[in-house]
C-alpha cells in the first residue's frame, strides 16, 4: 500500500469516529427524564390495593382497572376506582367512580395523610340490612384513614325513606353523620316516601 492509500484509510477512520461521536452526543443530550417525564413509573391493570390498621384488621381495599403512579408528582391516577372502607361494627362504605387520584397532604401535625379524589359518576353507598344510603355526585374527596368524605358539588342522597338534594356534603362515615350544604339559591330539599307516614 502506498502512502496515499494509508492517508485515505486514516482519513476515513477519523471521519467515522467523528460521526459516531456526534451521534452519541445527540443521543446523550435527550435525557431519559425528559423523554419519560409524562410516563408513569408504576403501571398496573386490574389492581387491588389493600391497607390494614395497626391492629391487623382491614382498613380498606381499593380496586381499579388501571393504576398509574407518577413519583415526580407524588400522584397516582385510577381508572374506574372502587374503594371499600371497612368498619368494625358496621358494613363497609363503598365508593366508585369513573376516575380517581390518590395524593398525600400534610395534616395539622405534619403527618402525611392519604387522600382519594373521585371524579365523574361518583357513588358512595352503604347497606345495613334493609336500610341503605346511596350518594351521587360529580366529585368526592375521601380521607380513608379518618373515614371522612366531602364535596362542594351537588349531591343526591337516596335512602329507603326518600331522596334529599344538597349543594354539598361533609360526611363522618364512621358515625354515619352527614352535614348537608345549601346556598342562597338552592336549599337542602328532601322528599319523604308516602309509606313513611303512619295512619
Amino acid at each position: 500500500m502506498n502512502a496515499w492509500n494509508w492517508l485515505l484509510l486514516l482519513s476515513g477512520c477519523v471521519a467515522i469516529v467523528f460521526l459516531l461521536r456526534d451521534t452519541d452526543e445527540a443521543a446523550i443530550d435527550a435525557s431519559p427524564s425528559e423523554v419519560l417525564s409524562d410516563e408513569p413509573d408504576l403501571y398496573m391493570e386490574d389492581a387491588v390495593i389493600t391497607q390494614y390498621q395497626d391492629d391487623g384488621t382491614l382498613r380498606y381495599e381499593l380496586a381499579a382497572s388501571r393504576v398509574r403512579h407518577y413519583q415526580d408528582r407524588d400522584l397516582t391516577r385510577l381508572d374506574t376506582p372502587d374503594l371499600q372502607m371497612h368498619q368494625t361494627d358496621h358494613p363497609p362504605w363503598s365508593a366508585r367512580a369513573d376516575e380517581g387520584e390518590i395524593r398525600y397532604q400534610a395534616t395539622r401535625g405534619n403527618v402525611l395523610e392519604e387522600v382519594v379524589y373521585l371524579h365523574h359518576n361518583v357513588y358512595l353507598e352503604q347497606t345495613r340490612g334493609e336500610r341503605f344510603i346511596s350518594l351521587r355526585s360529580d366529585d368526592l374527596t375521601i380521607y380513608p384513614q379518618r373515614q371522612y368524605a366531602e364535596t362542594d358539588q351537588a349531591v343526591i342522597i337516596d335512602t329507603n325513606t326518600g331522596r334529599t338534594k344538597a349543594v354539598g356534603l361533609a360526611a363522618d362515615l364512621e358515625r354515619s353523620v352527614l352535614q348537608l350544604s345549601s346556598n342562597e339559591t338552592q336549599r337542602v330539599h328532601s322528599i319523604v316516601l308516602p309509606f313513611q307516614f303512619k295512619p
